[in-house]
This record gives C-alpha cells, sequence and structure tokens, in this order.
C-alpha cells in the first residue's frame, strides 16, 4: 500500500515536469502527506489541456453514502480497477496524476516499525497513477473531489520491507494514462507494473513519520548507524 508520502518539489518544476498549465495556487512543501488530507494531483481534459487540482485523499465514489467512505479507498489494487465498483468507473473515465518526491513504507521488525523513505535513485519527481471521483452530499449539497493512489505488487527493493508499492508512471506514458478518451484495456493495464528497481532509492528514516502531526524536512533524512 502507500499510506505516506511527500511533496516538496519547486511549483515551476513541478508545471515544467508535468507539462501543466500554470497559474495554480501550490500548497506549502509537505513531508508527511496523510490519508484525508488534501494531495495535489494533475488532470486532463479531451483537449489535452492538463490542469492541476487539489483532492481529498481517499476515493469517494459518487454512490456513497457519506465522506467516511474515503478511508477504506486510499489506494487502489491494479489487479482489481476494471472489477471493483469503488473503481471501475475511475478507471474508466477519470485517471490523474499524482506528483510526489517519494513515499515511505514500514518494515515490521523484531523491535517495532522502521519506516523507510522511498525515492528516485537520482532524485527527481515520481508520478503515482491515480483515479479521482466527484461525490455529492446528499444533505448539505456539497460536492468533494477525491482521488485514491493505484499501487501494485512491489519490486525487489521495496519487496525487502513490504509486498505493495504505487504504480509509478514514466513520463512517456503520462499522455495515455491522464487522456480520458483512453479505454480500460490491455494497454493501461500494462501501464500497471512496478518501477524498475535500479532506479529508486530507500533508506530508513525517524519513526516520527508514523504520526502524521509531524511535517518537516527531518523526516527523510537517513538515519545513522542503520
Amino acid at each position: 500500500m502507500c499510506g505516506r508520502f511527500a511533496l516538496f518539489s519547486h511549483p515551476e518544476a513541478l508545471a515544467f515536469d508535468l507539462e501543466a498549465e500554470g497559474g495554480f495556487d501550490f500548497p506549502p512543501p509537505r513531508f508527511n502527506i496523510a490519508p484525508g488530507s488534501p494531495i495535489l494531483a494533475l488532470r486532463s481534459a479531451p483537449d489535452g489541456r492538463r490542469s492541476f487540482a487539489n483532492l481529498h485523499w481517499g476515493l469517494i465514489p459518487s454512490w456513497a453514502k457519506d465522506r467516511r467512505f474515503g478511508y477504506r479507498t486510499i489506494n487502489a489494487r491494479a489487479e482489481t480497477l476494471a472489477e471493483k465498483p469503488s473503481f471501475r468507473d475511475a478507471f474508466m473515465k477519470r485517471r490523474c496524476l499524482i506528483p510526489a518526491d517519494g513515499f515511505y513504507e514500514w518494515e515490521t521488525t523484531d523491535s517495532g516499525k522502521q519506516p523507510y523513505f522511498i525515492r528516485r535513485a537520482e532524485a527527481g519527481l515520481l508520478a503515482f497513477a491515480g483515479l479521482w471521483g466527484r461525490w455529492t452530499d446528499r444533505e448539505t449539497g456539497e460536492v468533494v473531489e477525491s482521488a485514491t493512489i493505484v499501487v501494485t505488487r512491489a519490486n525487489d527493493l521495496v519487496g525487502r520491507i513490504h509486498d505493495r508499492m504505487p504504480v509509478i508512471l514514466d513520463p512517456d506514458d503520462f499522455g495515455i494514462w491522464l487522456d480520458p478518451r483512453s479505454a480500460p484495456g490491455p494497454t493501461l493495464k500494462g501501464l500497471l507494473r512496478p518501477m524498475a528497481s535500479e532506479s529508486l532509492d530507500m533508506h530508513p528514516v525517524d519513526p516520527r513519520v508514523g504520526r502524521s502531526t509531524h511535517d518537516d524536512p527531518g523526516l527523510i533524512q537517513p538515519i545513522e548507524g542503520r
């Protein structure tokens, strides 16, 4: 799964790397993004224009009774996107990219759980495959746009500590994933694979990241002696 990640790249770099329209009010750098909070996402219109949006992390399908549904849908398994009612419609028509500078996973040890920060081996932005939806509160009329991160089996590197990881898309595949006209057939499903181990770096970090109230650059720094 992917339950925490960080995004601290400069807004201009984000817009350039993702070939998106400017003029968006970007959130401040964040080093411990947790489920239920707003996350930055990139969507594409049928004419190809890409724009950013802040979405609630935890996909709320249009038919959900209340927004608490989103706590069960922070991640979507790549293998069952086309079958699960919670994700099927979004996979067909509402795909997005969720930018990150890295994500966290936890290793279970004899002394407890040790978090690791995982990022590109040579630094740089990651783009998670995501799905988004729009839900209307039947009592208040409030419209909530939300998203989930697609996860797949772990590569050999991440597999040392966890059996799942986010689907990280290659820039050459952004266009087809984002295009709402792309049919959810073999081509799209073929993108839902783990990133190569040699493209990522992983190091242990401070267990403080386990509490979402902590949010500072120290969370991503390697722990000495590990």
